[in-house]
């Protein structure tokens, strides 16, 4: 069934011709566990940068290292879309691959 959708949205296509124009797509796949832990693991060191040290810093209102300035704001948003972005890659790709199996 799922497959019948993916080619329905046209997903097949895109992802055939992802791996004809890259393929060290192929390569990376293989590797998705230490990727994504790889990517976890800066998602965790830009936490500490963008979030928490913000906080600890006595910066005064106006300068741009104040908590409530539009680029720590900016920060915290694209941070914070990067996690919900991560999340759903490890979610998606590994439900995908558990569907899989139980298909087999």
């Amino acid at each position: 069934m799922l497959p019948i959708v993916f080619v329905s949205l046209g997903l097949g296509s895109v992802i055939v011709s992802a791996v004809e124009f890259a393929p060290w797509l192929a390569t990376v796949s293989r590797h998705k566990g230490a990727v994504f832990i790889g990517v976890g693991a800066l998602l965790a060191v830009n936490y500490r940068l963008a979030i928490e040290r913000p906080r600890r810093m006595n910066c005064p209102p106006g300068e741009s290292c104040n908590v409530e300035s539009p680029a720590m704001r900016t920060n915290r948003v694209v941070f914070w879309l990067s996690v919900a972005i991560y999340a759903g890659a490890v979610t998606f790709t590994y439900a995908a691959l558990f569907w899989a199996r139980a298909q087999s």
